[in-house]
């Protein structure tokens, strides 16, 4: 009967310690790498937006992107909520779209460069309050890679201020008028 008892509890044991070790592998498997940084407070990435403001003068393309945070959706191509997020008015050489490449900062619109980024840790979508404070990016680069929905963007910025915005995301984007 001892015998058994002990039996039973390494059975009990080790169907125990596979159960664990099957729930943690699952965990890492739903890591998000998708995440932003703000003036060094980290937001988990729930959605992005991407926004098409046509032809520029010069002959380059607006296309503004959205990075948002937990707490803000896209709902009939309109962002609703409060959260985090990042704001990127890129100038690409398409009119079809984001371009892969790297992206500087610069005073006028040209292919490949961005004139104006914000980010916000706190942003209601309903009176266009920041209760965080805007941070105004400055310098940095925007880095892209992939297309469609295999999009990856590393932001890479400095406010104003010197407070350093970042993000990486990987995925696809929905459509805002």
């Amino acid at each position: 009967m001892k015998n058994f008892k002990v039996v039973v509890v390494a059975l009990v044991m080790s169907i125990a310690a596979i159960s664990c070790s099957s729930d943690d592998d699952n965990n890492n498997n739903n890591t998000s790498n998708n995440v932003m940084s703000i003036a060094g407070e980290e937001f988990d990435i729930a959605a992005a937006g991407l926004e098409d403001f046509g032809e520029n003068a010069d002959g380059s393309y607006d296309w503004d992107v959205y990075l948002l945070g937990d707490g803000i959706t896209i709902n009939s191509s309109t962002p609703v909520g409060q959260g985090a997020f990042i704001y990127l008015d890129l100038n690409t050489n398409s009119a079809d779209g984001l371009v892969a490449g790297t992206y500087t900062y610069a005073n006028e619109r040209a292919p490949f460069t961005w004139v104006f980024a914000d980010a916000c840790a706190s942003f209601n979508t309903s009176n266009f309050n920041c209760a965080s404070g805007s941070y105004n990016a400055s310098a940095g680069t925007v880095v892209i890679s992939g297309s469609g929905n295999n999009t990856t963007i590393e932001v890479n910025l400095t406010d104003t201020s010197g407070a350093s915005i970042t993000a990486s995301y990987t995925g696809g984007f929905s459509i805002i008028d």
